[in-house]
């Protein structure tokens, strides 16, 4: 039986900085533990690039099995041993740094002098408090010895055999040394490598990306080509761009579709305060700061609101819909809901920054949530009057089937992959014209009784979950035949 191995130097770079996980990778990670479960751990390893050493290592997937759920607590203690720290452990704005242990008391050393000192700014755009930070200090418990694990870290060039397989789920792009070892092993072991795409807009919409990771991209992309025996693509629409630019180069691979969840699920911290359920699901109750949630988060839910879930970048086209929010508060007798942003500041988004300073938020209607937790995330959904994605180009659109699985239409644009996602139960409008994404929001704001047909679409609809995505990979991987790698 082949042996596959699972690249990890996404979540490894992750977890070294991060502490929540992100749909893709918790995908990763279910897929690993039920391949295991399906073919056992000698068939199944654990891989990735040690940027110290410049090699491709591959560890034991045992550890994978005994764990109920992605933990970055234990897969940092896995990846970087006794330096770990875990997340109870961790304080407030601290999070990049916790594997980094001279880092980490440098910062912490810091932001103590900041709290002594009373600068709060310095802890408010990290989102956090000098109060936080003071309780945090003040409940802190000697940190007990952390649990190691002692795997053997083995070079994959010297594991794999002809026909073994490399699955690669996460972003491995602008990683120095990885491209010429994946095609070492391509070419030298015969190792068969399979590539998840998310999406090719920095080729579509260039003008959209930064810098030059278009170019990067692009070089990137076509490398692949190379030493990939196949490819996933996370859409139809993805999978269609992906062949085009393969016909482009003159190159053919398979190419198989997974299309990613519409269920939104909350990844809670071990150690929060955990939502109360109510009589219409976890967030529709009296709020109160047991919910962990900020006190700038709460009060966005005190008028109706329709919410925004990205970052704010150009490609988001949050320009057009400013400008289409503006005219819907200018119309006498509309009940318009106030438009919430919730993500981070993103790129090319001078039209749109200038436009709320030169109007003050459009006079109040448009508000923030800057960088929202899972938790807070979650209770935007389900406090929302619908949800709004008017993007130039996606790859998929979580933001879109997040909103529908908390029964929560949205104005949508009728590009790329986004009509997958929304199928029939969101409004539609052309990305590039003002006048229509004023007219969808309008439809919606302005007739109540289609905005709950569009519900009572959403209820009678199975959604895809992530337990989907997982199952139809491991499906593939361990049943469907692959073609012979083109020489």
């Amino acid at each position: 039986m082949k042996t596959h191995f699972f690249d990890v130097t996404d979540i490894v770079l992750y977890v070294e900085k991060e502490t929540s996980v992100s749909g893709i990778q918790r995908v990763s990670f279910e897929v690993i533990k039920r391949m295991v479960e399906r073919h056992g751990t000698q068939f199944v390893h654990l891989s990735y690039w040690d940027r110290a050493r410049r090699e491709y290592v591959a560890i034991p997937s045992d550890f994978i099995a005994e764990m109920d759920e992605f933990d970055p607590d234990i897969l940092s203690a896995v990846f970087f041993g006794k330096s770990a720290r875990s997340r109870q452990e961790t304080a407030p704005t601290l999070e990049r740094y916790r594997n980094r242990p001279m880092k980490y008391w440098f910062h912490y050393l810091r932001s103590s002098f900041h709290a002594m000192r009373g600068n709060e700014a310095h802890f408010n755009k990290h989102n956090s408090s000098i109060l936080e930070w003071r309780n945090f200090k003040a409940g802190v418990l000697p940190e007990p010895e952390p649990k190691t694990y002692d795997l053997e870290r083995t070079l994959v060039s010297k594991m794999a055999q002809k026909g073994d397989r490399l699955v690669v789920l996460g972003a491995t792009w602008a990683i120095d040394g990885l491209d010429a070892c994946f095609q070492g092993l391509a070419d030298n072991q015969g190792v068969e490598i399979s590539q998840l795409i998310h999406d090719l807009i920095p080729i579509i919409t260039p003008e959209h990306i930064a810098g030059d990771f278009s170019q990067e991209f692009y070089r990137w992309l076509k490398t692949s080509m190379g030493y990939c025996t196949s490819y996933f693509g996370n859409s139809k629409n993805t999978s269609k761009d992906l062949k085009a630019f393969m016909e482009e180069i003159g190159v053919e691979r398979p190419i198989q579709t997974v299309p990613l969840a519409q269920k939104f699920t909350v990844i809670e911290s071990k150690t929060a305060p955990k939502p109360m359920k109510g009589p219409s699901g976890p967030y529709k109750t009296r709020v109160d700061r047991t919910l962990g949630l900020r006190r700038e988060i709460l009060n966005l839910s005190k008028v109706p609101f329709v919410l925004v879930v990205g970052t704010m970048e150009s490609r988001k086209n949050i320009w057009r819909l400013a400008q289409a929010w503006q005219r819907l508060s200018r119309e006498e007798g509309l009940n318009v809901p106030k438009l919430v942003f919730a993500g981070k500041p993103g790129w090319y988004n001078d039209d749109f920054n200038q436009l709320m300073q030169g109007t003050c938020n459009l006079g109040g209607w448009v508000q923030f949530a800057d960088r929202p937790t899972d938790t807070e995330l979650g209770y935007l959904y389900e406090t929302c009057v619908f949800t709004a994605m008017v993007s130039f180009y996606e790859g998929w659109g979580l933001p879109i089937g997040e909103g529908l699985s908390f029964g929560k239409t949205g104005v949508v644009a009728d590009n790329s992959s986004m009509p997958e996602v929304g199928g029939d139960m969101v409004e539609y409008c052309d990305a590039h014209s003002l006048d229509s994404i004023h007219a969808a929001c309008r439809k919606l704001i302005a007739d109540p009784a289609h905005r709950e047909s569009l519900e009572a679409k959403i209820a009678e609809t199975k959604l895809r979950t992530w337990d989907d995505v997982t199952n139809d990979f491991v499906d593939l991987l361990s049943d469907a035949p692959l073609l012979e790698r083109e020489k």
